[in-house]
């Protein structure tokens, strides 16, 4: 009987998985124009963001703001050196476009193909009206892109993107094949618009917005708060992640 349990317990698990591939079997891929190399890539053990290297180099913290990350350095229009994000976008097509703009006198570069995951933020869904640069249709993911989500690789040669993809041999597909993209009203809240920023007062920010973004509640900045509400969001992803690939692993293995 003991064993019978197990077993109806394992058929109900391997069942979960399955409906959860199957109502993700239409999620996009997204895709990153970048001058790093895949060996560069597996050596961080994925696309790390610029702030993440800070966080260690420097000791500055992460600015986690999807509104900042949008924005850039204002005087430049480049990546902040404490970005939290990485960017991706949603066609193979669009990340070149990016690649020659901003990797075209690079002889070599790489566009890297990317599974959809609870990491990944639809930017303009985010910031609605306030996304600065819509035509990009960026898609954010917090805290960078393990290696495990990367699909594979094109090769970018004087401009010409080669026919065929590299696949990523680390690529967790049984585990990323199952997820989707954070649903967009799960990133309100960490939309990171500034103190008394009009959209705080409108729909639909004004329901998820944090005390200290809505208010003259100065215990925390609105920065702070949204800086903490984002890394709480990251460390529930990385955890989750954890939680399902151990799930994965004994029911391949037959321990449950």
């Amino acid at each position: 009987m003991h064993i019978n349990n197990l077993s109806y317990i394992r058929f109900l698990l391997i069942l979960i998985i399955l409906l959860f591939s199957f109502n993700n079997s239409l999620a996009s891929d997204y895709f990153r124009a970048d001058s790093r190399t895949p060996n560069e890539i597996i050596r961080s053990n994925g696309l790390v963001s610029r702030g993440h290297d800070n966080v260690y180099e420097y000791g500055t913290p992460q600015n986690i703001s999807l509104y900042n990350h949008a924005l850039g350095n204002v005087l430049t229009g480049n990546t902040r050196f404490n970005d939290g994000y990485i960017s991706t976008t949603n066609t193979l097509t669009l990340a070149h476009n990016f690649g020659q703009n901003l990797l075209g006198g690079q002889s070599v570069y790489y566009i890297y193909v990317i599974a959809s995951a609870p990491n990944i933020f639809d930017l303009n869904g985010v910031l609605g009206r306030y996304s600065p640069h819509p035509s990009e249709y960026e898609f954010s993911a917090l805290g960078g892109v393990p290696l495990s989500q990367i699909i594979g690789w094109y090769r970018v040669s004087f401009g010409v993107v080669d026919v065929s993809m590299s696949r990523n041999p680390a690529y967790y597909r049984t585990l990323f094949r199952a997820l989707d993209i954070a649903p967009t009203e799960d990133g309100y809240r960490l939309a990171g618009f500034p103190d008394g920023h009009r959209a705080w007062r409108e729909e639909p920010w004004r329901n998820h917005a944090p005390a200290q973004c809505r208010s003259d509640l100065k215990s925390l900045t609105c920065k702070e708060e949204t800086n903490s509400l984002s890394e709480k969001s990251l460390r529930n992803y990385k955890d989750m992640i954890v939680r399902y690939s151990i799930l994965i692993a004994l029911i391949t293995t037959g321990d449950i």
